[in-house]
């Protein structure tokens, strides 16, 4: 019964090729073709990296979210065992049932429209710039809702608050949003035609003699 493999005699370690070799210089020279074999931390981490699929930044932000969300389970369901969880099922199910359904049509709906169409600017992800400020406007209105509506009459008596400015703020903010969005636009497409590369041949500037 051998203890180790068969090794080629030039990649044998030296005690396995002598007959006889001295137990201390056997373990030295055994633990030494251990580390030698030992996997590199760069590899381990690459590796890893490959099997996560995204980049070490992306693998900080998710520990990150999971910690913040553990500190906040931790802290505030002691007080609500019931109210909080039922509130996270009820927000998954709105929104993977209800809202994304409704907002992906919307996304689809905005890109046939101008689809068909050829315009004549630069061509660049403008969907995009439609995207984010709907996106940032409608999580404040799923936030905000009651107060926006105006749902909650106990409000005003409990807070001295009035309910009234909830609506003509997020009417504004979500307008600020979108004007934001827009000069971003404007402004990349003003970089986009400036771009010699995105001129036609032959359609460049003419040098001066």
């Amino acid at each position: 019964m051998r203890l180790f493999p068969r090794w080629p005699a030039a990649r044998r370690p030296h005690w396995h090729r002598h007959p006889h070799p001295h137990p201390a210089s056997m373990l030295r020279a055994f633990l030494s073709w251990v580390a030698a074999r030992r996997p590199h931390p760069v590899r381990m981490l690459r590796a890893f990296l490959s099997w996560y699929g995204a980049g070490p930044l992306h693998l900080l932000t998710m520990a990150g979210c999971f910690a913040l969300a553990g500190y906040a389970a931790v802290e505030l369901l002691p007080n609500n065992l019931i109210g909080i969880p039922v509130w996270l099922i009820g927000a998954v199910i709105g929104h993977d049932l209800l809202l994304m359904p409704l907002y992906t049509l919307a996304d689809r709906s905005a890109l046939a429209v101008f689809r068909h169409r050829k315009p004549a600017l630069p061509d660049v992800a403008w969907i995009n710039y439609l995207r984010v400020p709907a996106a940032l406007s409608g999580m404040l209105l799923l936030i905000w809702f009651p107060l926006i509506f105006r749902l909650p009459a106990r409000f005003p008596a409990t807070t001295t608050l009035p309910l009234d400015p909830y609506l003509w703020h997020w009417l504004g903010v979500t307008g600020g949003l979108f004007l934001l969005s827009a000069a971003a636009l404007a402004l990349r497409l003003r970089t986009s035609r400036t771009k010699p590369s995105d001129l036609p041949p032959g359609t460049g500037p003419t040098p001066v003699r």
